[in-house]
């Protein structure tokens, strides 16, 4: 396996990004329809992470301000007033330890500083549990600041934040 890169998600990709994603639930939400076209058109970022032409990873950044009806993105809407939210990262296991979510949080982190939004926004499932997440997000500089129901279920979140 050769090294990583991280580009844009194209048209093209849309099925290996499902696959990816599918892999990768409960701890990232279903990647629907309505999703899909939102973050083409909308997302700061909507990437893909690719070893030897293959898709592995995906990745999408909001910003504040979009039509977008997640009860989590909608939370940190209401906390502030301009923001960086990272909606998803999913991974293979083939990536998974290489460096590449913190490059791409790195390279996120540094856009939202240099777009005038001083906080980046995640959240974590806590139920169900997701320890290798929160332990990723502590050591990028995330603090809990909240943990909701937002689904009215069991499900559970912590609603993570970096301020920059």
């Amino acid at each position: 396996m050769s090294g990583w890169t991280i580009r844009d998600v194209t048209p093209q990709d849309l099925l290996a990004v499902r696959a990816v994603n599918a892999a990768n639930e409960p701890e990232v939400g279903p990647f629907d329809d309505a999703r899909t076209s939102l973050f083409l058109a909308s997302a700061e970022r909507f990437q893909a992470v690719e070893v030897d032409g293959d898709v592995v990873g995906v990745f999408v950044g909001l910003v504040e301000g979009l039509d977008y009806q997640s009860p989590n993105y909608r939370w940190f809407c209401d906390r502030h007033a301009r923001f960086a939210y990272v909606d998803r990262i999913a991974l293979q296991p083939v990536v998974r330890g290489r460096g590449v979510a913190a490059a791409i949080y790195q390279d996120f982190t540094e856009w939202s500083a240099d777009s005038g939004r001083n906080v980046v926004c995640a959240e974590v499932n806590t139920e169900p549990p997701n320890p290798r997440s929160l332990a990723f997000h502590r050591r990028q500089g995330f603090e809990v600041v909240a943990e909701i129901a937002p689904y009215g279920g069991g499900e559970r979140v912590a609603m993570v934040e970096k301020v920059l």
